[in-house]
């Protein structure tokens, strides 16, 4: 946009309106109500007009009159006067005149402008790790990124141009249902095709007048958490015997992702080792439990494994509680008492939050460390003790070392080997399989049957962050049971913070599916409305049985009459 331009009066003679142009001076003035423009380009045409000042031009003359166009950084294009042939000008939101530019240029300014926001769209279309799909108000697929691809084993070549309901089944699409609803969706369980089953977020895309030009929706693949819950679900519902895997205590730790794979792999070397263990983990990750097991899969096993917590054991008795006093060092006693170290001869120590054991405490224990031996309290003989010892932290110790706030020696004797326990937000490709587990335990602890997880909740298990790790999914499996007075935890049965963090599958036109299951129809028509109610509720029965308005001894009875099994 130029804006080199100055403002002069109708007035203003030809050979002043001259002298501005040759020194690159646009010039604008306004007349009956329009606003005349001139530019330098127009200096040679002044030569040609026999008037002595800008109105005699103007006044008879329409040529040099121009648009005006309110200036708008993030919508020029709409604004713009495509059928002149003047320059354009730019006025801002108080009215001011800021500059002019040729149509052309604006118009190629604009197309630039396009092109970048095109660039930025495509970029994040591939960074995002959901499938992306864009579709026109046709339904045409005009975007279909990478992930998506691999979600549908269908390359963007086979689809983009194409309407997408000649891959997709149309009365499922969520896409197309908000080209015609206009309405956004979020977070809403959805199966796109029988063998897939993804989180989707969906939105309407209008145009600068509200009209809907299109839809986008991003879908998160959860078919083999869908998959996990259906297995396990089967499992404790027909009461199929689960192998004990006694011979592997590791097999005690649920689940099989990448993260905790890691942990339990050197977890498996370290017990058949002496060596210190440093397990780092934030509180409710399950230090104790893995230290425990460490101690059941050593040579160690026949012996005591004692715990020590140095954040509940007041400081000034941490050191008699770990080595002991001597006899008549605090009592009249000429016996004394050992310490855990002592207790746990030959056996495992497990000292959780060892961040707080006080500094001459932590030299105390380097001593034993590297001596093997032990003096009580109050004492003066060395006492040879052989304890392994775990020690846990949910702390950076490193960094603690910077301000002498933990001993150097003892942090160095100690992390010989250190396992780092991620914290269960991490790995929720391992909660269902926990959370089964722990509906067998309180099943078993408040004799009842076990129940079955309706998909909303196992969604609600998966995507809350868990800052309380491990033990809070423990609680919080535990409020279900004591809850839940039927075969199906839902939604309501789980904690308020979960309810209002997680997603509501709403299954679609479910009143509709009940009322025609009621009516009299064909037993083809029978069988299609349960395998889609099946197919809406993740083949969830009791689920499926409530869309269909139906008992769900009902629907056993019908799938087994049909055979669907």
């Amino acid at each position: 946009m130029n804006n080199k331009i100055q403002t002069l009066p109708v007035e203003t003679t030809l050979e002043v309106l001259s002298s501005y142009l040759h020194k690159g001076t646009a010039v604008i003035t306004h007349w009956n109500n329009e606003t005349c423009l001139f530019t330098p380009e127009d200096a040679g045409l002044m030569a040609s007009f026999s008037g002595v000042n800008i109105q005699t031009i103007v006044e008879n003359n329409r040529y040099f009159v121009s648009a005006i166009v309110s200036l708008d950084e993030n919508n020029l294009l709409p604004h713009l006067q495509q059928s002149t042939n003047r320059p354009l000008l730019f006025k801002d939101k108080e009215g001011t005149i800021r500059g002019y530019s040729p149509l052309s240029t604006c118009l190629s300014a604009a197309v630039t402008e396009q092109q970048k926001w095109s660039a930025y769209f495509t970029a994040l279309a591939e960074t995002v790790t959901d499938a992306v799909t864009v579709v026109d108000r046709g339904g045409a697929v005009i975007c279909w990124n990478s992930v998506a691809e691999e979600l549908y084993h269908l390359p963007s070549a086979e689809i983009l141009g194409k309407r997408i309901g000649e891959h997709f089944d149309v009365e499922t699409l969520m896409v197309l249902k908000i080209l015609d609803e206009g309405r956004m969706i979020r977070n809403t369980y959805h199966r796109p095709r029988p063998d897939t089953h993804v989180l989707i977020n969906a939105s309407p895309i209008r145009d600068a007048q509200g009209q809907i030009i299109g839809g986008i929706a991003t879908e998160q693949d959860i078919t083999q958490l869908v998959r996990l819950n259906e297995q396990l679900t089967t499992a404790d519902s027909f009461g199929l015997p689960h192998k004990e895997q006694t011979e592997d205590l590791f097999t005690l730790i649920k689940g099989k992702g990448p993260a905790i794979g890691k942990v339990i792999q050197w977890a498996k070397k370290v017990a058949a080792t002496e060596t210190p263990v440093l397990l780092i983990g934030e509180s409710g990750v399950g230090k104790e439990q893995l230290a425990h097991i460490i101690h059941q899969s050593s040579s160690r096993s026949e012996q005591p494994f004692l715990t020590v917590n140095c954040g509940i054991v007041p400081a000034g008795l941490l050191e008699a509680e770990l080595f002991g006093y001597q006899g008549g060092a605090f009592t009249g006693s000429d016996s004394g008492q050992a310490g855990k170290l002592e207790q746990a001869k030959d056996g495992t120590l497990f000292i959780n939050e060892i961040e707080k054991l006080p500094l001459e405490i932590q030299a105390k224990l380097y001593h034993y460390l590297t001596q093997q031996t032990i003096t009580r309290s109050g004492g003066s003989q060395p006492i040879n003790v052989r304890t392994r010892i775990i020690i846990a932290t949910t702390q950076d110790l490193a960094s603690k070392l910077v301000n002498q706030e933990f001993c150097s020696d003892l942090y160095y004797a100690l992390n010989v080997i250190s396992i780092r326990i991620p914290p269960l937000r991490d790995r929720t490709e391992d909660i269902p399989a926990m959370v089964h587990m722990y509906l067998k335990q309180f099943s078993l602890q408040y004799q009842k049957p076990v129940p079955a997880l309706s998909p909303e909740v196992v969604l609600a298990l998966t995507n809350y962050s868990w800052p309380g790790n491990i033990q809070e999914l423990k609680n919080v499996i535990e409020r279900c049971i004591i809850l839940s007075d039927d075969d199906m935890i839902s939604l309501d049965h789980l904690p308020s913070a979960l309810q209002d963090q997680q997603p509501s599958l709403a299954p679609f036109e479910a009143d509709s599916a009940a009322i025609l299951l009621k009516a009299k129809v064909s037993d083809e028509e029978e069988v299609t409305l349960i395998e889609e109610a099946l197919a809406k509720t993740a083949g969830n029965k009791s689920a499926a049985a409530k869309l269909l308005g139906i008992s769900r001894g009902t629907l056993y009875n019908k799938m087994k009459e049909y055979e669907l099994e």
